[in-house]
């Protein structure tokens, strides 16, 4: 894998991808997104919600991320996700109906905890969106 690294992506009902790539950058709980290139020093970070930008023969790709921990070592990357999709496994009329649900419990929140529970649901739809975007580029 000379000038690679294996990014493995995980999550308790299947693996996502599993490839190598040149290099990567994922989000994580509480420092932002961390840039991984091969030889990076080992590091085990939790992860939050968001994209999985990675290089792959001269392109970048995206897969969606929604927590979990990441271990990070010279040569691989293994993300152990909550959740976790690839752009084609996303289906755009299920995300814009997705969308409108989250925007009318927005909308309709009667409470602190049903607010954040909606806005975190609308949150997920757009980063689904902007994964399911990147495929058609």
């Amino acid at each position: 894998m000379d000038g690679h690294l294996l990014l493995e992506v995980v999550t308790p009902e299947r693996k996502v991808f599993s490839a190598e790539v040149a290099e990567l950058s994922f989000p994580t709980a509480h420092r932002g997104y961390y840039g991984i290139l091969p030889g990076h020093t080992p590091v085990l970070t939790p992860v939050g919600d968001g994209l999985i930008t990675y290089i792959q023969n001269g392109q970048k790709n995206l897969l969606t991320v929604f927590g979990g921990f990441a271990e990070v070592g010279p040569d691989r990357v293994t993300i152990l996700a909550r959740q976790s999709e690839t752009p084609e496994m996303l289906e755009a009329t299920a995300l814009e109906s997705a969308r409108q649900e989250a925007l009318k419990r927005l909308k309709d929140a009667q409470n602190p905890q049903e607010l954040a529970t909606a806005q975190a649901d609308l949150d997920a739809t757009i980063i689904r969106a902007q994964a399911r975007g990147s495929a058609s580029n």
